[in-house]
């Protein structure tokens, strides 16, 4: 997946990752011809019709759930203006072109060289000294073309629909970040959108932890491929690829190539794979290793490195390794030994080595906890990559119950005034059957019962270091009991 080095194999993917990509050289210089020399070159294929996907919630997805590396652009970002503002090449195109200069205020080092200069380019690539018009991808390395790359495929801005095709930045004195959100792909098609992050540092902000200096993060992931790529309703044709690349066609890195729906996937380096894969997908590495062997890339975990439960709410963790070579089997293990219930569920070596553990905390178990899970190569030397959450557990805060009596024609009661010790404002109810309840019972209409209400522990749930909230929230239970005259 990642070749830092001059070994004698690397002569041989260069030969079969060959370079297949276009460009916009010697093309016209307007919107609208370069519009027409894109269908004249590339013929657009039959696709269905323009609307945003409604997101499936039952549709499998490939990313893991603990934690969430999306960052949300705030007004501290800038969006750039799909009218007039992706002109880099000297003239305006929302299809293929690219924002910048931008001057970088920290240098960003990517295999060998420094660079403070960067471009945001549409299809889906930030780019260094230079900008670059490519919308057919191909697998890396390849020559030339010095980028990191999130997803590499025909993004097209033009498309119809609210909050589609949205490309935000922001630099601070040690990271740039840059989201896609929603975004079509070519011929100004939105029936399928993608959103996906990239973030770049100098190598000491904890944004991307590990000491790893760029992490890759996707919500939904819906298309691959352009209809000038070869693709038809947004698949097939050339893969979208997933990396970063030095261009002297030694020094790169090689997530996967990505031409179909589903979430197939075999490692960076085998069949092409399913962009469902990449949902809810979080990928850190670094690019400043120049040694011989490149330990393996952390996926899976995100960039939260902090979990919060209450005793007894089970946690479940889900870690994948990728291997940094093609022929590397990786070999994933994981420990807590203060926690006496941490159990590893599954564990399987591989390109993509996977592993999942859990446990379940007990009140001797209060307090912090450190959970580690590592990746080892069979490079030479091996190498091992470590990921290390910190866990504090809770003790579970019971509120005690309370107790009504309301006659028939008693008006209506708000459940929560009648508890002495009261929770948490801000929680759920469920009624006697576990559906959901307003809180406000109404005599005659309400069945008898229990009445649940939860709610999250006083002073909210902390955040982490990259300031998200933590899913893992703990929970009062409170229970209300009533009874009908």
């Amino acid at each position: 997946m990642a070749v830092c080095s001059r070994r004698p194999w690397l002569g041989y993917l260069s030969l079969v990752f060959f370079l297949a990509v276009g460009t916009v050289s010697a093309q016209p210089f307007d919107q609208a011809s370069y519009n027409a020399w894109k269908l004249a070159n590339h013929p657009a294929l039959p696709a269905p019709p323009n609307g945003t996907v409604v997101n499936d919630p039952y549709l499998q997805r490939g990313g893991g759930t603990t934690c969430d590396c999306w960052i949300t652009p705030d007004a501290s970002y800038t969006t750039v203006d799909n009218s007039s503002e992706w002109d880099a090449s000297g003239f305006h195109n929302a299809d293929d072109g690219s924002y910048g200069p931008i001057i970088l205020p920290f240098q960003f080092y990517l295999y060998g060289q420094f660079w403070n200069t960067a471009y945001i380019n549409i299809n889906g690539n930030v780019s260094f000294g230079q900008y670059y018009g490519t919308f057919s991808s191909t697998g890396f390395p390849f020559l030339d073309y010095v980028m990191v790359a999130p997803f590499l495929a025909d993004v097209d801005l033009r498309g119809p629909g609210i909050g589609n095709n949205i490309v935000q930045y922001k630099a601070t004195p040690t990271a740039f970040y840059v989201n896609w959100t929603n975004v079509g792909y070519f011929n100004s098609m939105t029936d399928k959108v993608n959103t996906f992050q990239l973030i770049i540092t100098d190598g000491t902000d904890p944004i991307v932890p590990n000491g790893a200096n760029v992490s890759f993060c996707y919500k939904d992931m819906q298309w691959t491929t352009g209809s000038a790529s070869g693709g038809v309703n947004g698949f097939g044709g050339t893969p979208a690829s997933v990396g970063a690349n030095q261009g002297n066609g030694i020094d790169y890195i090689q997530f996967g190539r990505f031409d179909q729906p589903g979430t197939a996937y075999d490692g960076p380096f085998g069949l092409n794979d399913g962009v469902s894969f990449l949902d809810d997908q979080y990928f850190s590495f670094s690019t400043d290793i120049t040694t011989a062997n490149v330990p393996p890339v952390i996926s899976g975990q995100s960039v939260c490195d902090s979990l919060i439960l209450c005793v007894g709410q089970p946690a479940l963790f889900e870690m994948v390794f990728l291997s940094p070579e093609p022929n590397q089997i990786t070999t994933p293990t994981a420990f807590a030994p203060t926690l006496p219930s941490f159990t590893i569920i599954s564990s399987s070596p591989g390109l993509a080595a996977t592993i999942t553990a859990g446990f379940t905390p007990a009140l001797t178990d209060v307090g912090y906890h450190y959970v580690t899970f590592e990746g080892t190569d069979n490079g030479n030397p091996a190498l091992t990559s470590t990921i290390t959450i910190v866990v504090h557990v809770l003790p579970a805060i019971v509120v005690p119950p309370a107790v009504d009596t309301v006659c028939l024609y008693d008006p209506p009661v708000d459940l929560f005034a009648l508890f002495t010790t009261p929770p948490q404002p801000g929680g759920d109810w469920l009624d006697p059957n576990s559906d959901p309840h307003s809180g406000i019972f109404q005599a005659g209409v309400d069945m008898d019962g229990i009445y649940v209400y939860t709610s999250p522990a006083l002073g909210g749930v902390p955040r982490d270091r990259a300031g998200h909230n933590d899913d893992q929230r703990p929970h009062q239970r409170s229970r209300y009991n009533r009874l009908v005259v």
